[in-house]
């Protein structure tokens, strides 16, 4: 009878080891519906994190993003909460970036968003409602209010815009403004390499407050001033669109 020496025990012992290690690494094989539901069940925790939190608490507060492709969801979190918050963002991520793996795999197509129009909704202040904090954004501020900070908000946009320069017609495009009074469509160039993230955002506030004011005085959706941009222009060292016949 031969007996494994110790050497080759050892090797054994080992590379179960190791087989076990990876083989409980295997990533779950589960369909998209499945990581669908894994995804909300982590949302609503995240939901419930930020719900009843009582107005005495509110200087704890801060407003937190969540953001996947063109969404954007916003929370108001307890410093207190913050670690398991991000805890919690993190495996809704993971959850809905397996999901859209998963739809791949079964053979879904998922078109990358695209926005057109900036509109996405933007955090204004932490308020109180029966005693809880409440978050107010561009979509639920009460209409006088938006519209006042409609103004504010273009005054800023035209400053911004006003101070653009350019030495090329490399690396710039163009967005379009609602104007809630007019019904009609503004457009205006942005650089594709400066201060993007923070001028798409004041964009999107200025173009959801014009929406809400329209949906407050049911407007419709009907727009002027619809034009098709042909290029960016660098004229006297400003970016200037112009527009097909």
């Amino acid at each position: 009878m031969k007996f494994l020496t110790k050497p080759l025990t050892s090797f054994i012992s080992l590379s179960f080891a190791l087989a076990l290690l990876f083989s409980g690494c295997k990533k779950e094989e589960l369909t998209a519906a499945q990581w669908g539901e894994r995804a909300v069940a982590k949302r609503n925790e995240i939901m419930a994190l930020s719900t009843n939190i009582s107005c005495s608490q509110k200087a704890q507060v801060t407003v937190q993003t969540i953001e996947f492709n063109c969404s954007v969801q916003f929370y108001p979190i307890l410093s207190s909460d913050l670690q398991k918050y991000e805890r919690l963002k993190k495996e809704y991520l993971d959850f809905t970036d397996n999901q859209y793996a998963a739809w791949y795999k079964e053979g879904l197509i998922v078109e990358p968003c695209f926005e057109s129009l900036w509109t996405t909704d933007q955090p204004v202040r932490l308020d109180c409602k029966n005693d809880k904090v409440y978050l107010i954004t561009a979509e639920n501020l009460p209409v006088e209010e938006a519209k006042s900070l409609v103004t504010t908000t273009k005054n800023q946009l035209d400053i911004l815009t006003s101070a653009l320069s350019c030495s090329s017609e490399a690396n710039w495009s163009f967005t379009r403004l609602i104007n809630h009074q007019t019904m009609s469509m503004e457009y205006i160039p942005y650089s594709l390499t400066t201060g993007y993230k923070e001028f798409k955002a004041k964009v999107s506030l200025y173009n959801r407050l014009n929406l809400n004011v329209i949906k407050a005085e049911n407007k419709g959706n009907h727009f002027t001033n619809i034009k098709t941009v042909e290029k960016i222009e660098c004229v006297n060292g400003k970016p200037v669109i112009k527009f097909k016949n």
